[in-house]
């Protein structure tokens, strides 16, 4: 296998473990997200809260907002030693209460391979300025 064939081969890995991560936050399903989810995990939302795995699932389960869609633009893949870094920007509209928002987010994620496949360790926003 070239290099290039496998760089090709980590991007569509990360990307459809990234896709199937938002496929759970669109439905709420709390375990399969949990399965994405290294057991160390950090989320650091674009307000700079940062939520630990279980309380980042236990926000999710609550249903105080839902994830409607996530349009995501420019994303790198990059391996670095065991991890891999994707980043990109988002645009996500949520269901909050009713009242719809949608923010614009620049993110990073690190993914770890785990020996039952890619688990995402690490997600941070920052909130991108209107244009």
């Amino acid at each position: 296998m070239t290099m290039a064939h496998e760089i090709s081969a980590l991007r569509d890995r990360v990307l459809a473990a990234d896709e199937a991560r938002y496929q759970a936050l669109y439905v709420q399903d709390v375990e399969a997200l949990g399965r994405l989810l290294a057991p160390d995990y950090l989320h650091t939302h674009a307000n700079g809260k940062t939520e630990d795995r279980a309380a980042f699932l236990a926000t999710i389960a609550s249903g105080r907002f839902r994830f409607v869609d996530a349009v995501r633009t420019d994303q790198q893949v990059r391996a670095a030693g065991a991890a891999v870094v994707l980043s990109g920007i988002t645009t996500t509209t949520l269901d909050v209460g009713g009242a719809t928002k949608v923010m614009r987010n620049a993110f990073v994620t690190v993914w770890i391979d785990a020996a039952d496949g890619l688990r995402m360790l690490h997600w941070q926003a920052t909130a991108l300025p209107e244009a």
